[in-house]
C-alpha cells in the first residue's frame, strides 16, 4: 500500500473514530476523547505499517467490540432511556443473527 492512500485510511479511521466516541459518557468523552482518537490513529497507523489490511480489519473489530462491551453499557447506565436501548440493541442483534442465518 502506497503511503499516501495509508495516511488517507488512517485519517479515515482517525475521524469514524472520533466520531463513535459520541457512544462514551458526556465526562469520559470530553475528559479523554481527543486522547483517545489520538491513540486509536497511532495504532491504526501502526497496525497498517505492520500487517496491513488485515492489521486495520482487526484494530477497527477491536474497536466495534470494545463500543458495544464498554461503551454502550457505560453510557446506557448513565441514561434514563435503558429500555428504548436495550431494545434496540436487542433488534440489532436478531436482524444480523437473521441475515447471517440466511446468507
Amino acid at each position: 500500500m502506497s503511503s499516501e492512500k495509508e495516511l488517507a485510511i488512517v485519517r479515515l479511521s482517525r475521524a469514524v473514530y472520533a466520531g463513535l466516541l459520541i457512544f462514551y459518557p458526556g465526562d469520559l468523552r470530553h475528559k479523554f476523547g481527543a486522547e483517545m482518537a489520538d491513540v486509536f490513529q497511532a495504532v491504526m497507523r501502526d497496525a497498517i505499517v505492520e500487517r496491513g489490511p488485515a492489521g486495520m480489519i482487526s484494530l477497527w473489530r477491536c474497536a466495534l467490540w470494545e463500543l458495544l462491551t464498554v461503551a454502550m453499557p457505560l453510557r446506557l447506565a448513565s441514561n434514563a432511556v435503558m429500555a428504548g436501548a436495550i431494545s434496540f440493541l436487542a433488534s440489532s442483534v436478531l436482524v444480523l443473527v437473521f441475515f447471517r442465518a440466511v446468507t
